[in-house]
């Protein structure tokens, strides 16, 4: 008879206790896993910056690449002191590319050999426009192949959309210089 009182003793010790670490049990598995959440929310927040940073930066590559090739046009088309002033412009359009191609080779690693590639480009055509010699006449210059350039600006695209996720474009386009002959193709609406 006396193991009753004592069984009851330490039921009723024990009970409140129990009872009171229940709901502090169930709030922390519920925080646990509301911090797994947020966690993941946050990884993936993180990941869409991140790939909108670098869909931003080759997008910046690709139009400097583009606004470069119609300078050095429009430097071809230029004369006497004008041309002067172009000149100067190509050559930091260069700079230009080649700084935001080795930016771009930093955060999107697999584009890196396509961009060298495209500032390798941009610096000979740079050289082409300001050589002193083509200038000393004060005559137009005659414009460059843009062959070799605009051969690594699809190699470039290409490489950033395959490295960012995006489906590549047909093989007959992502040469430019057929894009334009592939237009002309379309019939008119």
């Amino acid at each position: 008879m006396t193991d009753v009182p004592l069984t009851l003793a330490i039921v009723s010790t024990v009970a409140p206790v129990v009872a009171g670490a229940l709901p502090v049990i169930g709030g922390w598995i519920r925080d646990s896993g509301r911090d797994r959440r947020d966690e993941a929310s946050r990884a993936s927040a993180n990941r869409e910056r991140q790939e909108r940073e670098q869909r931003t930066e080759c997008v910046k590559l690709l139009r400097q690449a583009r606004d470069f090739r119609v300078l050095v046009q429009n430097t071809c088309d230029a004369r006497g002191a004008e041309l002067v002033t172009y000149a100067k412009q190509v050559r930091q359009s260069a700079a230009d590319i080649t700084c935001q191609a080795d930016e771009v080779g930093f955060m999107v690693f697999a584009t890196e050999t396509a961009a060298s590639s495209l500032a390798a480009e941009a610096y000979l055509l740079s050289g082409t426009i300001a050589d002193g010699k083509n200038r000393e006449l004060g005559a137009s210059l005659l414009s460059p192949d843009f062959t070799r350039f605009d051969r690594c600006l699809a190699r470039f695209r290409a490489a950033a959309q395959a490295a960012l996720g995006y489906d590549a474009a047909p093989a007959e386009v992502t040469d430019v210089s057929r894009l334009a002959e592939l237009v002309a193709d379309q019939p008119q609406r």
